[in-house]
């Protein structure tokens, strides 16, 4: 790789990695909880799971302002905003009494995760570009990868010692802990204030192909929440698992992502970015179908491993789709970094309210909605190969 024009921390790829795990930590980490949350507040496991697409939406919020505001007036100060603004609202989760007041306090709380992590791709995309972002943008997916793995363990240790208020007090010591290591990271924003505050969003939406890379990778990317919003039903309700077995199933998911990662690093020696993102898309939807066309008579087995080649398929996606979405807006990286992760954020909620919806017992309606996205994601990825040339 090239030598960065800034000066880098040691762990400078870790703190990031660290940084954009505080998402799926927050979404991962109490998943084993939802049943005690809905006992404590008499409602349904099906009304704890909307805190799931709360906070996409948050998230999507909190990145579409911080992004542009980022671009304009610099990274570090919205991270050390975003992180604040997390850690409260985690506190004030963990002293919720109401599910309602778990809905309100879950939103603020993503709101403030979207404006720290927009500031990741932001980061590396001021620092790196073309097929080394990918490469950085893939080690940081592996990384991150980590934290889904370890997420259901964590909170099923805090589950047996103490109640699913701590694991929000978890979230909110490690993002305290993570404000000391963003204080290393330079300042790499390119600060530029010309035009309207959203104006960088009306550039990016003008451009048909960065659209459609978005629209794409959003659409591949929701399939990882269809898994996360069904996976306690998947595990522990239709195939009557407890929670530790949960935990070791749900992360081998997580270990078949980060294998996928590391060959996508290794294959970028050799292919595009482009084109190992088709790859990823393609084996998202044939593992679909397969899941579909054996619904009726499906083992554990078969869907665990279904899982595992659907979820590692990501690894082809994550760092190869924001890498070319990049490369289209070196000044507004983080605007277009928020835009991107909008839709996919938006478009995953709503992914997630139909999972939940169609809801039936069976697995088939989980299994139909993974293949409407990967061929939605597909179908959009041949419409932006027939406007620009790949290779």
């Amino acid at each position: 790789m090239n030598t960065p024009k800034y000066d880098l921390p040691k762990g400078f790829i870790f703190i990031l990695a660290m940084l954009t795990s505080i998402t799926p930590l927050a979404i991962d980490v109490y998943l084993p909880s939802f049943k005690q949350i809905a006992n404590q507040f008499y409602t349904s496991i099906d009304q704890i799971e909307i805190t799931l697409s709360i906070y996409l939406l948050g998230f999507a919020l909190g990145q579409l302002l911080g992004g542009t505001l980022s671009d304009r007036y610099g990274r570090k100060i919205f991270i050390f905003g975003g992180l604040s603004v997390y850690i409260l609202c985690s506190i004030f989760i963990s002293l919720a009494s109401t599910v309602e007041q778990l809905w309100v306090f879950r939103f603020f709380q993503a709101i403030g995760g979207g404006f720290a992590v927009v500031n990741t791709s932001a980061i590396v995309r001021d620092v790196y570009h073309g097929k080394e972002a990918a490469k950085i943008f893939s080690v940081i997916s592996m990384i991150i990868m980590v934290a889904p793995l370890l997420a259901p363990v964590i909170g099923v240790v805090i589950l047996h010692f103490f109640s699913w208020n701590y694991i929000f007090i978890f979230l909110s010591i490690y993002a305290l802990i993570l404000l000391y290591f963003i204080t290393k990271l330079p300042e790499t924003s390119p600060k530029i204030k010309k035009g309207g505050l959203f104006s960088n969003y009306i550039v990016i939406f003008k451009n048909p192909n960065a659209i459609l890379l978005i629209l794409a990778n959003g659409f591949g990317f929701s399939g990882l929440f269809i898994f996360i919003t069904k996976a306690s039903f998947i595990y522990m309700e239709h195939f009557s698992l407890d929670t530790t077995y949960f935990s070791v199933f749900f992360g081998f998911n997580v270990a078949s992502l980060i294998m996928f990662s590391r060959l996508n690093i290794k294959l970028l020696e050799k292919y595009s970015s482009m084109r190992l993102f088709i790859v990823g898309i393609t084996l998202q939807f044939v593992t679909a179908v397969t899941l579909f066309a054996l619904s009726p008579v499906v083992t554990l087995p078969v869907v665990v491993i279904g899982f595992m080649i659907f979820i590692g398929a990501l690894g082809f996606v994550f760092g190869n789709s924001i890498s070319l979405l990049l490369e289209h807006f070196q000044e507004m990286s983080a605007t277009a970094t928020a835009l991107n992760g909008v839709v996919g954020f938006i478009i995953s909620a709503f992914v997630g309210f139909l999972a939940s919806y169609f809801h039936d017992g069976t697995l088939q309606p989980i299994f139909i909605l993974m293949m409407a996205t990967s061929f939605l994601s597909l179908n959009i990825l041949g419409l932006l190969l027939k406007r620009k040339r790949y290779t």
